[in-house]
Order: structure tokens, then C-alpha cells, then sequence
């Protein structure tokens, strides 16, 4: 079923999220999702997120979850969903 999903942590105490791959493990009844250990931007570790904002959402609902959220979402993970040219 690999499919790649994104979660969306905060950074510990700090008002930064961070962008996270994640790996689709389950759909039904649930979605749920292991993410990977680093962040997109290679910044945080997985184990340093105090909260989650969002989880195994696809790439298009994680980039409008991201732009809704703003400037507190890491600019260089959040490019990753983003085409680049």
C-alpha cells in the first residue's frame, strides 16, 4: 500500500511546524501513517515534536493546511510541495 502521505509537527516548544514524508500504513478504518525520522528540511527530528497539527493528509490537503496555518510552517519544507521548475 506504500503511499506517500505528509504530517505536519510542531518544533518541541518552539512556534515552528515542520513537514514531515510519511508512509500510508492503513486506510480503513483510520488513516494512519509512520512518518519518517527527519523533517523535509532535514531540521527536526521526528522524536522533538511536542504536537501534531495535521497527519497523513496527501500532498494537495497538506499544501492548503499548510498555506491556511502561514508563516509559522518551515518555508523550506513547506516548498517541497510545491512544483518546481
Amino acid at each position: 500500500m506504500s503511499k506517500t502521505v505528509y504530517s505536519l509537527k510542531k518544533h518541541g516548544d518552539l512556534e515552528e511546524y515542520h513537514l514531515f514524508q510519511a508512509e500510508l500504513t492503513q486506510t480503513q478504518p483510520n488513516r494512519q501513517c509512520t512518518p519518517q525520522s527527519k523533517s523535509i528540511c532535514q531540521k527536526m527530528n521526528n522524536k522533538n515534536s511536542s504536537e501534531s497539527k495535521f497527519v497523513c493528509l496527501n500532498e494537495e490537503q497538506a499544501r492548503k493546511k499548510c498555506a491556511d496555518i502561514g508563516r509559522v510552517v518551515c518555508g523550506v519544507c513547506v516548498s517541497h510541495l510545491y512544483a518546481s521548475y
